[in-house]
């Protein structure tokens, strides 16, 4: 019986462990460029506060009336189905200058004062923002007012890498943060009486 001859080439192990280290490192410095070349966009947050001078359950009345959201600012009128169900109720916000928004009630909850609402659809050129959701929190303030919070999370308006300037990050949070400084500006009109 003849034995097989395996020739075994000595190793250098500190070469391999340099080898390996490196590749290591490469590897590491690789992966965040990759994710989050990946990764495209992330949330953004917008986060809006003011003090109405009314009792928080007069501002509720207003917030919560789901299917009369005509003073919110550039509403002609609003087409609304579901009743006050989350999840079940939409509203369409007819424009002045003729376009429509589809929104979606996410979350009503009367005890703790919270509305919640979605933008169903997209329209980057009247927001240059996607995926847009608010969450309205009510607190009562001393002197009988309302702190109202408008919180909303959403996307830039360019879903992928390397967004053309108008539909970048900064726009997107410049707009909502007008957005919702002017929803609270008319909610405090309407609550207030003015």
């Amino acid at each position: 019986m003849r034995q097989a001859q395996v020739n075994i080439a000595p190793v250098n192990i500190a070469a391999t462990r340099r080898r390996f280290l490196g590749g290591a490192v490469a590897l590491a410095l690789f992966l965040p460029v990759a994710a989050r070349a990946a990764h495209g966009a992330s949330p953004l947050k917008v986060v809006e506060t003011a003090i109405v001078d009314a009792p928080p359950e007069k501002v509720w009345a207003v917030v919560s009336d789901f299917a009369h959201a005509d003073w919110l600012p550039g509403v002609e009128r609003v087409e609304a189905s579901g009743g006050d169900i989350p999840d079940r109720a939409r509203r369409r916000l007819i424009m002045a200058d003729g376009g429509v928004i589809e929104e979606l009630l996410t979350k009503r909850d009367a005890e703790r004062m919270m509305l919640g609402v979605h933008r169903e659809g997209d329209d980057v050129k009247r927001l240059p923002a996607t995926n847009y959701t608010a969450l309205i929190t009510l607190r009562p303030t001393e002197g009988g007012k309302t702190q109202v919070e408008w919180k909303a999370r959403f996307y830039r308006g360019y879903p992928n890498n390397d967004p053309p300037p108008e539909l970048n990050d900064d726009v997107a949070i410049a707009a909502v943060t007008a957005l919702q400084r002017a929803y609270l500006a008319a909610l405090k009109a309407k609550a207030e009486g003015r």
